[in-house]
Order: C-alpha cells, then structure tokens, then sequence
C-alpha cells in the first residue's frame, strides 16, 4: 500500500535547514511580490525525496535528521562510490558507514557484529534490494555496491543520522575494509513513499 501526503523535515548540520519547495513559490529573493496573495506562497504538504552532499573525513563526520509524521516505508541511500561511476566527483568517500537513531538516541541499525550501522549496497538482501531496484530501475542512476544503503518502514517519529568512514576497529569491528580513501564526498538521499 502506497503513502500519499508525507510531510517530511529535513535539516542538516553542515548545511542550512532546506525550505520546502512551496515556500519558495511565488518569492524572488525572499521577497513577496505585492500582488501575491496569502495562496502563492502556500508551504509544501509533502515531499518525497531529499538530499543533501558534504564531505567527509575520520575527523569531520555528516550529521542530519528527517521527520515522517506518518509511518512509511523510506530508502535510504548514501552515495559514495556511485558519486564516481556517474561522474559527479572522482573525490567520494568509500564505503560510507551509516547510523540511524531514533528520537531516543538508538541505533535503528546493528551489523552482524553487534555493531551500530551499515554500509555496502549490495542486492541479496531484503534490506538493500528494493533500494538496489528502485535506483537501477527507476531513477536510472544505479547505486554501487561500496555505497550505503537500505530500506525500512519508519514510524512516525524524528530520526537523526551520521556518516563517517569506514575504519575498522572504530567505527566497525576489526577485520572488516576500510574505506579507501578514507575522506570524500557522500550523498545522502531519503526517498519517502518510493
């Protein structure tokens, strides 16, 4: 069943908080036009996809949240590799490792090592291949498999996030890849509803 009319929020700490679309409507430069009434500059009811790029290193990590008012299925999607393969930067960050709390500060996410987070974006798992699909086929911007991604039905509620390397023994058991190099440019992309 499909989820019409998700509000989402989202704001990032590196980046200014995003306005939704609709507040942009009808504004030049922040201004309202005198003709315009209170209708053209009505706020977005919904949103379906948001982003937001920065870059990362062992020492400089991406935070942010989004907000679902209502439950929804959402992927998630950090692009780290794939920023490469469709020739956006050639300076991405490998691997991305990604943690997603909830409004109590809980990682929603443990790897198979008791670990908080995931990374990889690989198909064969009921986690990853509907994001894995739905990037190939209908966005037709395939993710790579060193990026980060997953999909999960989210409760209404806030949700923050974090985006580092990979570094084993840090922020991943020993013994796992590292990221390589270990700084670049990510992507992190939420798509409500796909």
């Amino acid at each position: 069943m499909r989820m019409k009319n998700i509000s989402c929020t989202l704001a990032f700490v590196l980046t200014a908080a995003l306005p939704a679309a609709g507040d942009m409507v009808g504004r030049v430069a922040g201004a309202v036009p005198t003709d315009a009434g209170p209708e053209a500059i009505a706020k977005a009811t919904s949103t379906q996809s948001l982003g937001s790029r920065g870059t990362v290193t062992p020492s400089a990590t991406l935070f942010g949240g989004f907000e679902t008012r209502s439950g929804a299925d959402v992927y998630i999607l950090v692009r780290g590799n794939s920023l490469g393969t469709l020739g956006v930067t050639q300076n991405y960050l490998d691997l991305p490792r990604v943690r997603v709390y909830n409004a109590s500060g809980q990682d929603i996410f443990i790897d198979v090592n008791g670990v908080g987070g995931f990374n990889g974006c690989m198909s064969g798992s009921v986690y990853t291949d509907p994001v894995v699909n739905y990037y190939a086929n209908v966005r037709h911007q395939a993710a790579h498999q060193y990026d980060a991604c997953v999909a999960y039905h989210f409760p209404a509620g806030v949700y923050t996030f974090s985006v580092t390397p990979t570094i084993p023994g840090v922020t991943t058991p020993s013994g796992t890849s590292p990221s390589v190099p270990s700084s670049g440019e990510v992507l992190f992309e939420v798509t409500l509803a796909p």
